[in-house]
């Protein structure tokens, strides 16, 4: 898991110094699991179901995680262009 720590500038010209846990990095593609070979539409299908449970269950544990820390509300979005002195620490 990566913290990434930044300068970030708003479109109003204020700056800020912001800390953040990256969940979604910028990106122009698709990405995912490939699941052409799984040729039976029926593992296709159970697949994208168990993957949906495991995402179901990551989900509750993060918003168990963000209440400990009093975190629920602090999800953010930066724009990558308005981002400065960027440092990224590998954990």
């Amino acid at each position: 898991m990566n913290i990434i720590t930044f300068t970030y500038t708003k479109a109003d010209g204020k700056t800020s110094q912001r800390v953040l846990v990256p969940f979604i990095t910028p990106n122009k593609m698709y990405e995912g699991i490939d699941i052409s070979e799984l040729e039976d539409t029926v593992d296709q299908v159970q697949f994208t179901l168990d993957v949906e449970a495991a995402r179901t269950r990551y989900l509750e544990e993060l918003n168990k995680i963000q209440a400990e820390y009093d975190c629920q509300n602090q999800y953010r979005r930066f724009d990558p262009l308005k981002m400065s002195d960027i440092v990224v620490d590998v954990l």
